[in-house]
């Protein structure tokens, strides 16, 4: 499942410019382009964490850990 999904993600072009460049707004402010950028990374680190949490695998229990049954009381 972890090949998969390292897989996918290099398939998947991660362009984090927009498609159409639009002018600067007249009250100065920008486009957002920082934020797109930001957006970006912040989704690849939760597909990461999510590739991870599917990776993991259940810890079996050791029946060497569970200490002898007590004696019971007559």
């Amino acid at each position: 499942m972890h090949d998969l999904i390292v897989t996918l993600l290099t398939l998947v072009p991660l362009d984090a410019t927009p498609g159409v460049q639009e002018p600067v707004s007249p009250a100065g402010r920008g486009n957002g382009f920082a934020a797109s950028i930001l957006g970006g990374f912040f989704g690849l680190g939760l597909i990461i964490v999510a590739a991870v949490f599917v990776s993991l695998k259940p810890k079996r229990h050791d029946p060497r850990d569970t200490p002898p049954p007590r004696e019971r009381p007559r």
